[in-house]
């Protein structure tokens, strides 16, 4: 489980490990990135943080 804050929410995903590979499930869909030698941790809050900021939300 990672959560990222963005303003004044909490934004919430699961990750999980295939081989190197980082899969990455939150409210907007699931994706797969590479871990390469960093933490999966680290990858999933970075990625989780990014995505969270390009989706619009629904109004």
């Amino acid at each position: 489980m990672v959560e990222v804050s963005v303003g004044s929410t909490t934004h919430r995903g699961r990750y999980r490990l295939e081989g190197r590979q980082l899969v990455l499930e939150w409210r907007g869909g699931r994706i797969v990135d590479w871990c390469g030698s960093l933490r999966p941790e680290v990858v999933a809050s970075l990625r989780l943080k990014q995505l969270v900021k390009r989706t619009p939300l629904a109004a």
